[in-house]
């Protein structure tokens, strides 16, 4: 999967250490991995882009004054943050997807930008480029142009690590 994934561990070493000991047990652990991935990419991360929060609760970065002027401008209302409002396929919150294997599952969004979204990027950070502006003359251009805040949505929050669990051992009892 290009774009991004991440890797998360259970933050309480005792519920870490039960679900290792759990996915040890586990005769075909990809049924499991693959409940995972569905309750991160039906549940988990669609609510932290309707809260517009990341996975520990904190609020993203507001919209800039800027932006807001561009999507009014263009009729994209309602302003949401990081959610497309123009119906098209480049929306990063409609991309998350999961792969599952036997030894684990992936889940991110195959989108060039996504990683940007997560962890943010400063102006110029990628180097910049010669455009041209509406006019057509020589423009210089920033990539990005501007400050782009981190607004992580991916991650487990405490009540995911929970859930994972439940996942577990609903898998378990289900193979036996």
């Amino acid at each position: 999967m290009t774009g991004i994934t991440f890797t998360v561990e259970i933050a309480d070493d005792e519920a870490a250490a039960r679900l290792a000991g759990m996915v040890d047990r586990m005769t075909r652990p990809i049924g499991f991995y693959k409940g995972v991935g569905e309750y991160l990419t039906e549940v988990a991360i669609p609510r932290n882009f309707k809260a517009e929060a990341s996975p520990d609760g904190t609020p993203w970065a507001r919209l800039r004054s800027a932006t807001i002027k561009r999507r009014e401008k263009r009729g994209q209302t309602p302003l949401t943050i990081l959610r497309s409002n123009s119906g098209t396929s480049q929306n990063l919150s409609a991309s998350i997807i999961s792969q599952s294997s036997e030894t684990g599952v992936e889940v991110g969004s195959p989108l060039p930008y996504a990683a940007i979204h997560q962890f943010g990027a400063a102006q110029g950070q990628f180097g910049a480029f010669m455009g041209k502006d509406k006019l057509g003359r020589d423009h210089f251009h920033h990539l990005p142009w501007g400050d782009i805040p981190a607004r992580p949505y991916l991650g487990l929050s405490g009540e995911d690590e929970a859930e994972i669990i439940r996942i577990a051992e609903d898998w378990i009892e289900a193979e036996q």
